[in-house]
């Protein structure tokens, strides 16, 4: 019997059989046990005082639910663990009681069997890409806000001042990223969820996408008509993050 020499679908590298090769097996089954372990401080960061609130779909009704104003953090932290699900789920995992950490410790015991499928390849990337993200998160670059993600790798995109004034910034895949295009991504994935605040903590919120806009200036679009709130927090105007937006895009 001849052993038929293929090559890596993550490294390239010579193995007999398989689609992954033993080092990129095993990297996975590291890289998933990382984020087990620091997705708890992940959680810790996305939990900073909210008063931005998101509409979310739940059991036929509208419910509202509370948003970080570490916006990035609390993404992360929401694509970590639907990645942990969908992990589970092709592995026939039972998950729907238990944490994500749990999940991916789940997972990380069986990565032969992931390293197996077609897409193992994605699989093996999408870890590689959240683990690097989630240590980013955690010890982000002095100077640096992070705006989105790059749309070719999915990688974040931490942008300095002359970035921003420059509008335009190189990612480590090689690709040249439109910075307010970047932004507009980020505030779009909060605005689906119809994300709503007061001016202040829709200004802090646009702040920290590297996006400056006052809380007066908020409220002077409202004094003009240009803005139209839906609501009251504590007696003052709740405004959509999407209205803010097309107001500060005008």
């Amino acid at each position: 019997m001849v052993n038929v020499i293929v090559g890596c679908q993550v490294c390239g590298a010579k193995t007999s059989g398989g689609r992954v090769c033993d080092n990129c097996t095993t990297g996975l089954a590291h890289t998933l046990r990382h984020l087990a372990a620091r997705l708890p401080d992940l959680r810790i960061v996305a939990a900073k005082k909210a008063s931005v609130m998101a509409r979310e779909q739940g059991h036929g009704s509208r419910t509202v639910a509370p948003i970080p104003l570490n916006a990035g953090a609390w993404q992360l932290q929401q694509s970590i663990e639907k990645y942990a699900i969908t992990l589970a789920g092709v592995l026939t995992l039972p998950y729907r009681k238990l944490p994500a950490e749990s999940l991916l410790k789940g997972a990380a015991s069986r990565t032969p069997a992931l390293m197996q499928r077609r897409d193992a390849a994605s699989i093996h990337t999408l870890a590689t890409i959240a683990s690097r993200r989630l240590d980013r998160q955690l010890e982000p670059p002095q100077s640096r806000i992070l705006i989105g993600q790059c749309p070719y790798c999915g990688d974040d995109v931490w942008s300095s001042e002359d970035d921003l004034a420059a509008g335009w910034q190189p990612c480590n895949c090689g690709q040249t990223i439109n910075i307010p295009s970047v932004q507009e991504q980020r505030i779009f994935k909060l605005a689906i969820s119809d994300a709503q605040g007061t001016a202040a903590a829709l200004s802090k919120l646009l702040k920290s996408c590297g996006i400056e806009v006052k809380r007066k200036t908020i409220s002077k679009w409202k004094t003009r008509g240009a803005l139209k709130p839906v609501g009251q927090q504590d007696g003052r105007p709740v405004y959509l993050l999407w209205d803010v937006w097309a107001a500060y895009k005008r």
